[in-house]
C-alpha cells in the first residue's frame, strides 16, 4: 500500500470521482474516497517519476474545521454579452454540511488546491464540486492530511 503524508501539493484531485465522503465535525473525520486521481511525478511515493492515475485513493484530513460551505453564484449574460443578472456565492447553513457533502458521492471534483493567500497558521484546502445544476464550493483547515492507495494506473498522457 503506497502512503502519501501532508504531500496535498503533490496530488491532483481535478476530475477525480468522489466515490465516498464522510464527514463528522464531532468526531473530526472528513474522509474522500477517489477514483482518478493523479499522483504528481514529484510525489514520494512516486517512483517513476511521471504523472500517474490512482484508482480508489482514500484521503483523509486530520482534525478538519470547515470554514464555509458555498453554492456558487454566476453572472448571466445575454446574446450580445451584455450582464443580465449577478447571483452572488450563498453560504450554506451549517446544520446541511452533511447532507451536502453526501450529495458530492458519485460527483466529479471541478477545482481543489490549496488557497494562495495564507490567511490562517493552520493548512487550508478548497474544493469545488459540481452537484446536478449547482457547484459548491468547499473551503476547510486541517493538520494533516494522509493519502493511501493499493496500485498505480497509467502514466497521464500529455
Amino acid at each position: 500500500k503506497y502512503n502519501s503524508f501532508d504531500e496535498i501539493d503533490t496530488i491532483s484531485f481535478r476530475d477525480a470521482a468522489i466515490v465516498r465522503c464522510v464527514f463528522s465535525a464531532k468526531q473530526g473525520i472528513l474522509e474522500f474516497e477517489l477514483d482518478g486521481a493523479m499522483v504528481r511525478e514529484n510525489n514520494s511515493a512516486n517512483e517513476l517519476f511521471s504523472d500517474r492515475y490512482v484508482r480508489d485513493m482514500q484521503v483523509r484530513f486530520v482534525n478538519p474545521e470547515v470554514e464555509a460551505i458555498l453554492l456558487e453564484g454566476h453572472k448571466y449574460y445575454d446574446a450580445n454579452d451584455v450582464l443580465v443578472e449577478t447571483v452572488p456565492d450563498r453560504p450554506v447553513d451549517e446544520s446541511r454540511y452533511d447532507e451536502v457533502m453526501k450529495s458530492f458521492e458519485g460527483k466529479v471534483i471541478f477545482f481543489a488546491a490549496t488557497p494562495r493567500e495564507k490567511s490562517s497558521e493552520r493548512k487550508c484546502f478548497q474544493m469545488i464540486i459540481d452537484v446536478e445544476e449547482e457547484s459548491y464550493v468547499l473551503s476547510f483547515y486541517y493538520d494533516k492530511v494522509i493519502a493511501q492507495w493499493e496500485h498505480f494506473m497509467n502514466k497521464v498522457m500529455n
